[in-house]
């Protein structure tokens, strides 16, 4: 029961910060990654968020890669 509820609090934390970035990403560091993202709705950006909220790891290294090689 105790390894159950240690990943259920994981699953939360994952989520809760998936989230977070999520917003932030789509909102302001898509656009260092993706030159297409520039004027993009927030209706759109706003359909993007559970996706880069459940791949927020992946996104966040391509974006720090992106941001230190700076191309």
């Amino acid at each position: 029961m105790y390894y159950l509820q240690m990943l259920l609090y994981f699953l939360y934390a994952y989520l809760g910060l998936g989230l977070i970035f999520g917003f932030w990403f789509v909102f302001r560091g898509a656009e260092k990654i993706d030159q297409n993202m520039h004027g993009a709705s927030w209706q759109t950006r706003l359909l993007l968020v559970p996706a880069s909220a459940a791949l927020w790891l992946l996104l966040l290294n391509k974006y720090l890669k992106q941001k230190r090689h700076g191309s």
